[in-house]
């Protein structure tokens, strides 16, 4: 057993100078969790030059494993391939505001956050053959595994492009695509998905088969994409039009989250409203409800919801929602308000009960 020791030691030795400089350990976090998944992908590509790297790939919930199991998995030799790759998913996130509290007389971690500093000594003497990634979404506040790993390999937080960086990255991405896009399609594309970039890649995808080789416009951009994303702020149009505000505020909340950008969202519920006052023109014409879905090109749920809406509306409440709207919108354009408080300022004066009482007085 001794023996097998000291050669099992001599080649890891042997091999940490055949492979001097190479790194192993990877941390990738944030709220991009786009363009983590995609360099997670290059990583795997990179590491899978014999195809074989499934069998020597082990995913940990870092929620819950431990110290142990993570070294052991690293240590495993790989199997039938050069590399072996071990993620640990969640890790970074369980242990951020862990170990506050303080050791007397020092500044060092306690609790289970000093536990798991000695990861970042291990990463340094892994098996040259194993890459070890810890994932993670976005930490907040100091985090001491994380700053023990910096310097050890590649650290990289991944941060939501701001809204000028989200027309260049479509550009990029349209050009493998083949997709011709021109200066006012990618512009309304940032303004309708903004810095979602899932969603983003999938729209661009589907515009390049519709496209097949041919120019994108504006118009081909309206056409295809925004009944895609209307599916999603319906339920916030529905909670602004039923004074649900508790219920607006946090879907706006969610939606930003997600991505969405101010100015589509405004522009869909300026949409909602002028249905409602198209519609409740025509009942006052008495007009039927077939007639009102084929003037506005409505059918089925979405004009059920209209034709039950409309008539709690006002020519007085409705013309005070589009003076408010137009309110919020100059106060973005200006700077007044950022595009987050604007809205949300805006969502809860629309659907609280006080904003219907003084549309009516």
């Amino acid at each position: 057993m001794k023996h097998y020791a000291r050669q099992r030691a001599l080649l890891i030795a042997l091999s940490h100078v055949l492979f001097l400089g190479r790194l192993v350990l990877y941390v990738f976090f944030g709220k991009d969790s786009f363009s983590l998944r995609e360099r997670l992908d290059g990583l795997r590509a990179s590491l899978d030059a014999d195809g074989m790297l499934a069998s020597s790939t082990t995913v940990l919930d870092g929620r819950k494993t431990s110290l142990v199991e993570v070294r052991a998995a690293c240590d495993t030799v790989p199997f039938m391939s050069a590399n072996r790759l071990v993620i640990v998913e969640g890790l970074l996130s369980r242990l951020a505001g862990a170990g506050r509290g303080r050791r007397s007389g020092g500044g060092e971690p306690s609790g289970e956050a000093a536990a798991w500093l000695p990861l970042a000594d291990y990463a340094g003497g892994m098996p040259p053959s194993t890459h070890l990634v810890l994932i993670d979404g976005e930490i907040k506040g100091r985090n001491p595994l994380l700053d023990a790993l910096k310097g050890k390999g590649e650290v990289r937080e991944f941060r939501p492009l701001y809204p000028r960086a989200v027309t260049d990255w479509i550009r990029r991405r349209a050009q493998p695509l083949d997709l011709k896009l021109s200066a006012g399609a990618v512009r309304l594309l940032a303004e309708f998905v903004g810095s979602d970039l899932w969603t983003l890649s999938g729209e661009l995808e589907k515009l390049s088969v519709y496209a097949a080789g041919k120019p994108i416009g504006e118009e081909e951009v309206r056409a295809l994409v925004t009944a895609v994303r209307e599916t999603a702020v319906f339920p916030l149009v529905d909670a602004i039009v039923e004074a649900r505000p508790a219920v607006a505020v946090r879907l706006l909340r969610q939606m930003f989250r997600q991505g969405s950008a101010a100015p589509y969202i405004i522009m869909m519920i300026q949409r909602q409203f002028r249905h409602l006052a198209i519609a409740r023109e025509m009942l006052d014409a008495g007009e039927s409800g077939r007639r009102i879905g084929d003037a506005m090109r409505l059918y089925d749920f979405a004009l059920e919801r209209l034709l039950d809406q409309a008539p709690g509306y006002t020519r007085a409440r409705l013309q005070a929602a589009f003076q408010r709207l137009l309110e919020a919108d100059l106060h973005i354009k200006r700077g007044i308000y950022d595009g987050e408080l604007a809205l949300e300022l805006l969502v809860q004066d629309l659907a609280e009960t006080g904003f219907r009482a003084r549309a009516v007085a």
